[in-house]
């Protein structure tokens, strides 16, 4: 495989220049410091060195985390490529997915490849070396493996999502093995991600403490088990994996102690910095949420726009949805989304509004010389603007927030089991009304009228429309629709915003565009195709 090829390819050269090394010898000395394998694997450190890299690389952040390169493990800039959010930055082309003009050169879907596969071969590194190293506690040095092993089948399995079926690679390839290298079947690779994460799951604790909280859980495995399943609509294992994980009894979801607060809004901010919904983390990973998605007037630069598709999907504060209002009162909502402060409040706390005020600043996207014009650099093209994980205290920390964030949250995995409780047809299992309703209670939504939903096709529409308000933002929303085909209807035609109260009309930041014959998958890197040649494209690329 061409990353792998370049990989190995670069440290080539680095063997050559510093220890004089033959090419053929590669496989023996591709390690940091450009030794011989019996040299660098020697000490705890650098073992436990070499694994941190790899949670450092694999491990999503929510937004940009270097500069000068597109970063697709930023699940937040992910949401420009759904209905959540419009997209704009220099630094990335999320957008080109959405307006149709992505190749199979685009630098997302490259170095989202590449990336995982080299935390594939870091990681077999891990596997094939470990024992060497003398560590008098076997049973840390067996975690360390299981940690590799669980590392490893989550870069197969964020490949997976992405580009549907790809090579499993368990070994340190050779340049001539990975320049043919087929890929596999989707029954081989869910079958080999499964079992990996089944054999590293019997190793790792169920919780760590404090100081160790990036590192992967036995829950975090069973969690990876079921976005697996649930890609694949393998129901019974969904069911399966999210009862092994409820069953651990270390998950629950976050309840704030401040009298009077929000447990929702309280939980993406510094009050709830460790917490027992996080499954999986990356600590300090929406370090830059706020200033790259506050509004300009803050001194940030909106990068993510939420559109009205998002706002407009928040029920009432009595459950109610817009549409089921009327015409009227949808309209209403829609040019004054807080009127009478009558929303779900996991909309103010996901979405700041035009006419709300925000660290002191009054947002008016309106006002054509304000530094929250729409279409202005550095500001909405919507009206609207991301708030989830903005907290006000980062005002003046600019891209150094300690804010962690949360990569699998237990709600996610929640309402994934009501999805395939639903779509197996044991759609009036009383767990569903039990985790359905638990999660609108903790936002402060009260329970679903069960005289409207009491059909399949009715809590299908439910436990969707809660995905969506529930994990906006959060990197989900993609492969939701992806697996439920609805693409066409959600991704195609004009991204609106908020109404623009001089025209009455709704703001359109963009006209998108979806082709179901080819969208539902990313495209394998060109360089790959040419460079692999056993390697096969993807539909219409």
């Amino acid at each position: 495989m061409k990353y792998i090829i370049k990989y190995i390819i670069v440290f080539i050269l680095i063997v050559t220049v510093f220890a004089g090394c033959k090419k053929d010898n590669f496989l023996t000395r591709d390690n940091p410091s450009a030794t011989t394998d019996a040299q660098f694997w020697q000490t705890q450190e650098q073992l436990s060195g070499y694994l941190d890299q790899i949670y450092t690389n694999a491990i999503p952040s929510a937004s940009l985390s270097n500069y000068g390169a597109p970063w697709p493990n930023a699940h937040m800039d992910m949401s420009g490529i759904t209905d959540e959010v419009v997209y704009r930055s220099n630094y990335s082309d999320w957008q080109n997915f959405v307006n149709g003009t992505a190749t199979s050169s685009i630098d997302i879907a490259n170095t989202l490849y590449g990336q995982n596969y080299r935390d594939i071969r870091n990681a077999c590194r891990i596997l094939e070396n470990y024992k060497r190293i003398y560590i008098q506690d076997t049973v840390l040095r067996e975690r360390y493996a299981a940690e590799a092993r669980a590392l490893r089948a989550y870069a197969h399995l964020k490949l997976f999502q992405f580009y549907g079926p790809i090579p499993i690679v368990t070994t340190s390839l050779t340049v001539s093995a990975a320049q043919n290298t087929p890929r596999n079947t989707q029954d081989e690779d869910v079958n080999f991600i499964s079992k990996e994460l089944d054999a590293a799951a019997t190793l790792l604790p169920a919780t760590y403490n404090s100081s160790d909280v990036k590192r992967i859980t036995k829950g975090a495995c069973y969690a990876m088990q079921v976005q697996l399943y649930l890609a694949v609509k393998n129901y019974p294992k969904v069911i399966e994996y999210t009862q092994k994980l409820i069953g651990l009894s270390v998950y629950r979801l976050y309840t704030s102690s401040t009298p009077g607060a929000n447990s929702y809004s309280e939980l993406f901010g510094y009050n709830a910095l460790l917490n027992n919904e996080e499954i999986l983390i990356n600590p300090q990973g929406a370090n830059q949420v706020f200033f790259r998605y506050g509004p300009a007037s803050v001194g940030s630069q909106a990068v993510l726009s939420p559109t009205a598709a998002l706002v407009n999907t928040y029920e009432t504060r009595q459950g109610k949805t817009l549409q089921e209002l009327g015409n009227d009162s949808l309209m209403a909502y829609w040019k004054n989304p807080l009127y009478h402060n009558n929303r779900d409040p996991r909309l103010v706390a996901s979405v700041l509004c035009p006419g709300q005020t925000f660290v002191g600043r009054l947002l008016n996207p309106f006002n054509t010389s304000g530094a929250d014009a729409i279409g202005r650099p550095q500001s909405t093209f919507t009206g609207y603007w991301c708030r989830k994980y903005l907290d006000s205290t980062d005002v003046s920390r600019g891209t150094s927030g300690n804010l962690n964030f949360m990569v699998i949250r237990y709600p996610e995995m929640l309402l994934s089991y009501v999805e395939a409780l639903v779509e197996s047809g044991d759609w009036a299992n009383p767990d569903i009304k039990r985790y359905l309703n638990m999660i609108r209670n903790r936002a402060g939504m009260p329970n679903y009228d069960e005289t409207v939903y009491n059909t399949q096709d009715k809590i299908r529409e439910l436990y969707r429309r809660e995905r969506m308000v529930e994990l906006a933002f959060e990197g989900t929303r993609l492969f939701d629709i992806r697996r439920w085909g609805i693409g066409v209807q959600v991704l195609n035609g004009p991204a609106q915003g908020a109404i623009n109260p001089a025209t009455g009309q709704p703001v359109t930041a963009e006209t998108r565009t979806f082709n179901a014959n080819r969208d539902n998958l990313w495209p394998i890197p060109l360089t790959e195709i040419n460079d692999n040649n056993a390697m096969k494209q993807n539909p219409n690329w």
